[in-house]
């Protein structure tokens, strides 16, 4: 599977890590402004997508490919996860994105939760993970670093092990249970969903570079 990184504008992560996660890559996208980081770089992302409205003259130059969409009921996140879907690509990381706008952050979250990929969010300490529908994950961790699991909508049967407060078969609802600030115990973490979408946030500065 190939290491595909979208870079959204949040212009929150550090231009150094941001160019770690973008040299290891394979495929880099940018979501419109999110090409302004690379410009700076001197990165050349594969294809720059939006409505433009935040990107500079030499970014949009830039790019090896340039897909203009000015459609305003769809984010740029929105557009360039569409656009990685279409290529054939199962899965992103999806980083800069955690910026100053919580209206961003939170939006940026729904986009992947409606996208067919598998996403990932590369952030400032660690990682995330989108789930959805019937799903597992296992990851390996380090015990006592930081574990929220957050619901995006109702989850139904859901299941995490390896952590302090485990769970069993719960539901989880933005408007009930949710899991905030759980601590590793075990060096392979499990968390498994029957319905609903929800996200896993691994907190860890040892993250802070790439790991794919």
């Amino acid at each position: 599977m190939k290491r595909v990184l979208g870079v959204l504008s949040g212009n929150d992560m550090p231009l150094a890590q941001i160019e770690a996660w973008a040299r290891s890559a394979e495929v880099v996208l940018a979501a419109d402004g999110g090409a302004n980081a690379l410009e700076q770089l001197g990165i050349r992302a594969d294809a720059a997508i939006g409505d433009f409205d935040s990107i500079t003259t030499a970014a949009r130059q830039r790019p090896l490919e340039t897909v203009y969409d000015p459609d305003q009921d769809r984010s740029d996140c929105d557009k360039l996860l569409a656009f990685a879907a279409g290529r054939g690509y199962e899965a992103i990381t999806l980083c800069n994105i955690e910026g100053d706008r919580l209206d961003h952050v939170l939006a940026t979250l729904h986009s992947a939760a409606r996208s067919s990929l598998t996403v990932r969010l590369a952030l400032r300490r660690g990682l995330g993970l989108v789930l959805k529908g019937e799903c597992e994950a296992t990851f390996t961790a380090v015990p006592g670093e930081t574990l929220s699991l957050l619901p995006l909508e109702t989850c139904e049967q859901v299941s995490l092990t390896g952590v302090g407060w485990p769970l069993s078969n719960q539901q989880l609802s933005p408007q009930g249970k949710t899991s905030l600030s759980n601590q590793v115990s075990a060096e392979r973490i499990s968390v498994k969903i029957e319905s609903g979408s929800a996200v896993l946030i691994l907190t860890a500065t040892r993250l802070a570079q790439p790991t794919w």
